[in-house]
């Protein structure tokens, strides 16, 4: 999926943008799910400062070289919303040049970036850098690969995944790094890596190394979807609840 995407977005964005795109986007999701959440605001500070130059590489065709600061994060917002609205939609003139600099503010004038005596308001700014990053990814996905929304907003989602330590990846084979968890709290870890993307019985079971019986998969899973509401069938996949990552969050360690 992600590979899909940045190859067409690789049409208008050079591979180095995106790839720093992708990788800060992963990031701000990742920290604030693992409640890291200054964290998470200081990395929709380098989001902003990316989509910033693939907003000017689009209507100049040129950018402030990564690793250079950029001198003044307003003036540059300025600049791409005096830009040619016959060549340019209002969304990349305008209204997400106007959210990245939301973004940036809160890493460089709030709590994040100094020392202050204000009241610490670490996980609003965070909540804030999340929502703003996940509405300028989405829109760059609905103009440059996909004219639906909903289509653009669910491949998004299916780009998160959270990294935890508890789960470690071999190259698709997912392993537990703590075997004396019970067996529905190693699927829900799986679950919550994998986020959007879901996982089928198959896949659980294969991670497990084939060791749980179907029929004692399906009765887990079973509990989990109907009696706590911890997960959510569709078709052969199985995908985490607000409820079941909480629970995940709260009571499994992530920690080895």
């Amino acid at each position: 999926m992600l590979e899909q995407i940045r190859k067409q977005l690789e049409k208008d964005f050079g591979r180095e943008l995106l790839d720093r795109l992708f990788e800060s986007y992963r990031l701000v999701n990742e920290h604030y799910y693992l409640g890291k959440h200054r964290p998470c605001s200081s990395e929709g500070g380098r989001f902003a400062e990316v989509a910033l130059r693939m907003l000017q590489q689009i209507t100049t065709g040129r950018y402030i070289p990564l690793g250079e600061s950029i001198p003044k994060f307003s003036n540059e917002v300025l600049k791409l919303e005096n830009a040619d609205s016959s060549k340019l939609p209002q969304s990349l003139r305008i209204q997400i040049p106007r959210t990245l600099q939301v973004i940036y503010d809160i890493r460089n004038k709030r709590d994040v970036g100094h020392v202050g005596g204000d009241v610490d308001s670490n996980f609003t700014d965070a909540t804030l850098s999340l929502v703003c990053c996940n509405w300028v990814m989405t829109e760059f996905i609905r103009i440059y690969y996909t004219s639906d929304i909903a289509t653009a907003q669910y491949l998004v989602n299916s780009l998160v995944k959270i990294r935890i330590p508890l789960i470690q990846d071999f190259n698709g084979f997912l392993k537990i790094l703590k075997p004396e968890l019970k067996l529905q709290e190693k699927v829900l870890a799986f679950l919550y890596y994998r986020g959007y993307e879901g996982a089928t019985v198959k896949e659980l079971n294969h991670w497990l190394s084939n060791r749980i019986q179907t029929g004692y998969m399906n009765l887990t899973l079973g509990k989990l979807e109907h009696e706590k509401a911890y997960v959510h069938r569709e078709g052969d996949r199985y995908f985490i609840t607000d409820t079941g990552r909480r629970f995940v969050e709260e009571n499994i360690p992530f920690n080895v």
